[in-house]
């Protein structure tokens, strides 16, 4: 019985992420100070490594690199919060 649900929990979640558009900056971004790239270059809790590039998004590293790191969780909030949100309208 328990599995079920959340067999049928799991199903209806992933309908939400299907057709409701999240945008990449809610899901990944790059972190990482250029030049000095080991500042703030570590992915968040909860979020894993993609890449890594001596560049990423704009400036050069001149040490270490950016890191490409995609939050999932932080995504899934955000959905549910347009959702909730937009209930309340």
């Amino acid at each position: 019985m328990a599995s079920s649900m959340v067999f049928y929990a799991s199903v209806a979640l992933l309908c939400l992420l299907i057709i409701t558009p999240v945008s990449t900056a809610d899901l990944c971004k790059w972190y990482g100070i250029a030049p000095f790239c080991f500042i703030g270059n570590s992915c968040p809790d909860g979020c894993f490594k993609t890449l890594e590039s001596n560049k990423g998004d704009g400036f050069p590293c001149w040490f270490s690199v950016k890191k490409h790191c995609c939050c999932p969780k932080r995504a899934l909030d955000s959905i549910i919060n347009k959702l909730v949100s937009s209930d309340k309208k």
